[in-house]
């Protein structure tokens, strides 16, 4: 395989990564605009629809990528979890009439966007050169992500039930307080909203020592930057005095070499 032909396959599969992050985006506004028009549980949807066109962009995306991959049947078996994610459950079980609660045909819905979370992940690996940067962002991504959801799927079901949660900004200071563990005032009243607050705060336990190893590897990294900065500079300085010295050596050497030197003086005269 020359340098041109990995090249443009390197070019593609990012592309496609990308196009899958903004399709997840699409999503994640559409499912918000649910949430938020307390439309979630309305059957057909508009992001019923919507998923159906991503999910079968998903599905293309992971057949071009198979095409250009150096080791197919490894790659197949590698993200073959990928085709799990992006099937479009919601259109499916609405056009068949099957029968699911409406608990679980929701947070059917969020199979997709995870599916654009892993595209989010290979294409910070893929642009990232930093490998422990790499992972800090992907982290952070992560963390958001599952918040954000979390804050999401608890506000679906604990509005109009939890007299505690009357708009989403109760559903955000709940997420506040549970992901930091501090603890909130708002007590879930339904099972997915317990099952959402003990996730958010196993997540925040085990996610805020990352970002306190991360901080500190970056202030260890700049404080041997500015070591070895100081040490360049020291080192210069002393080559610069020596290399002066040195000058100033030769010089009066050179002088003193001269002056030692007979002179030649005039033949006297008649």
């Amino acid at each position: 395989m020359n340098n041109t032909e990995s090249r443009w396959k390197y070019l593609m599969a990012r592309t496609l990564n990308l196009l899958g992050v903004l399709a997840s985006l699409v999503l994640i506004v559409s499912i918000s605009f649910e949430a938020f028009s307390n439309s979630a549980f309305t059957g057909d949807t508009i992001y019923t629809k919507i998923q159906l066109g991503v999910c079968l962009y998903f599905l293309l995306d992971f057949l071009l990528l198979f095409i250009i991959a150096r080791d197919r049947l490894k790659f197949f078996f590698k993200n073959f979890v990928l085709i799990i994610l992006s099937v479009p459950y919601s259109y499916l079980i609405t056009r068949f009439s099957l029968d699911f609660s409406s608990e679980v045909l929701y947070l059917l819905r969020f199979l997709p966007i995870i599916r654009g979370g892993a595209a989010l992940i290979i294409l910070v690996q893929m642009v990232v050169s930093n490998r422990v940067s790499g992972l800090f962002i992907t982290y952070l991504a992560i963390f958001f992500s599952i918040t954000y959801f979390e804050t999401l799927i608890f506000y679906v079901f604990e509005a109009g039930i939890n007299p505690l949660v009357k708009s989403y900004p109760d559903a955000l200071w709940w997420a506040s307080m549970t992901v930091t563990t501090v603890g909130s005032n708002i007590i879930p009243a339904t099972t997915i909203g317990k099952i959402c607050t003990a996730t958010l705060a196993v997540v925040g336990m085990t996610t805020f020592p990352i970002f306190t190893a991360y901080i500190t590897s970056v202030i260890h990294n700049l404080n041997d930057r500015q070591k070895k900065r100081q040490l360049a500079e020291k080192q210069a300085a002393y080559q610069q005095a020596t290399a002066a010295a040195r000058q100033a050596t030769t010089q009066v050497t050179t002088q003193a070499t001269a002056a030692a030197q007979p002179q030649n003086l005039p033949a006297p005269q008649g």
